[in-house]
């Protein structure tokens, strides 16, 4: 990304940009099973061996809305919208870009995990974390 390094970053914990976005979830060794964000134990089966593990960069549009009425700090319209990955079976909510938020987002559509503008600071530069784009 061209931004300067000294961007202010929300959740920089959750996801990693090197050498593509990818959000970081928890997968318990013993169990198999996924979270998001990581848990510190497998909330099924409480076992304490959870590992930070890369979701893959694409999911499904589960569903979405467009939010057109926000806190100050959050420029609208935006996407928001709930996100599966099937195989991990794991569910993350979050913005969601389209060229045309009208028109480009469907359910069931692939989305990929990408970095942007989510928010205002309240000196007014922008604050970046993970969010996610619609796929044509």
């Amino acid at each position: 990304m061209s931004e300067p390094e000294d961007r202010k970053v929300l959740h920089a914990d959750l996801f990693t940009e090197d050498p593509e976005p990818r959000l970081i979830a928890g997968k318990s060794k013993s169990s198999g099973n996924w979270t998001f964000p990581a848990y510190l134990a497998d909330p099924v089966s409480f076992q304490d061996d959870v590992e930070p593990t890369l979701l893959p960069r694409r999911g499904i549009l589960h569903s979405f809305t467009i939010v057109r009425r926000s806190l100050p700090d959050f420029p609208v319209p935006f996407g928001l919208g709930l996100v599966d990955f099937p195989e991990q079976e794991v569910r993350v909510m979050a913005q969601v870009e389209a060229d045309d938020l009208e028109n480009d987002l469907k359910l069931e559509m692939e989305v990929e995990t990408i970095v942007g503008i989510v928010r205002k600071a309240k000196d007014g530069s922008d604050i970046y974390s993970y969010k996610f784009r619609a796929i044509k």
